[in-house]
């Protein structure tokens, strides 16, 4: 099952003033070993993840949108292993910026997280657009200013973060109020096996409706026999015919985000 993150990111939360930056309370356990699904859910007043490691709490964290783009290192290795649940509820409603400060002070008192951040220049994809005159392809379309049909939440200041949806779903992808630095962000995930970042070339600055039909490479033990390198050339290939982008080889900088150290929670 591919993550379903990224939709649920899109949620956009009435901010309210608040003056701390920790969960009024909270509580984690270890997830159930046949829990199914991995997502992260805010809703008024409280954050909801469910079933996920301590590596992607960190990328929610500490990242901006979908995080694809932030590496992580250090710490160690049942951090990207042990899967919890975590719930944590607010004195009212807050942004959802307000909501990663908190889950920071969270993981700093849970699991004695320590980190410090770093920048490095790595080989990445630059995405651009194949035609000069700048038409995409036929599965793009200008954003209609609603989401599934209705108004679409206000903008909360993040370029990263989707107005409506952006997320995996069998066949493919899919975006709602999407921008291209969204695009490039989903790009970035393992589930497109490019094995390196994607970064935003592309020169546009407009919302859009998206649908890439694709086959991915299933996670897990499912796709562990497919060859990498079949997924992603017709990758390239379906980018270019369905969005009327390009993938190109480059370098650029990306933020990382070094463990220093952490421990496994006491459970509540």
């Amino acid at each position: 099952m591919f993550l379903r993150l990224s939709v649920l990111l899109s949620l956009s939360i009435t901010a309210h003033a608040q003056t701390t930056s920790a969960f009024e309370v909270a509580t984690i356990k270890r997830a159930a070993p046949d829990e199914q699904g991995q997502f992260i859910r805010p809703s008024p007043g409280r954050l909801s993840i469910i079933n996920m490691t301590l590596l992607q709490m960190i990328r929610f964290a500490y990242g901006e949108g979908l995080a694809y783009n932030l590496e992580i290192t250090g710490g160690p290795s049942w951090m990207d292993k042990d899967r919890y649940d975590l719930e944590g509820k607010t004195a009212g409603q807050v942004s959802l910026t307000e909501r990663r400060l908190m889950l920071k002070t969270l993981l700093a008192d849970r699991f004695g997280l320590k980190v410090h951040t770093d920048s490095k220049e790595v080989n990445v994809y630059a995405i651009t657009v194949v035609r000069s005159d700048g038409k995409l392809g036929p599965k793009v379309q200008p954003w209609d200013g609603k989401c599934g049909g209705r108004d679409a939440p206000p903008a909360n200041g993040n370029p990263k973060s989707p107005r409506c949806g952006a997320f995996f779903r069998p066949p493919g992808m899919e975006l709602e109020g999407g921008t291209m630095e969204i695009v490039a962000d989903m790009l970035s995930n393992p589930n497109t096996n490019l094995g390196r970042p994607v970064v935003d070339k592309t020169g546009l600055t407009g919302a859009y409706t998206m649908q890439l039909e694709f086959q991915f490479r299933p996670p897990g033990p499912a796709g562990a026999g497919a060859p990498v390198d079949e997924f992603s050339a017709s990758l390239f290939t379906a980018l270019r015919e369905q969005w009327g982008l390009k993938l190109q080889s480059a370098k650029g900088n990306i933020d990382v985000i070094v463990v220093d150290q952490a421990s496994r929670p006491t459970e509540n």
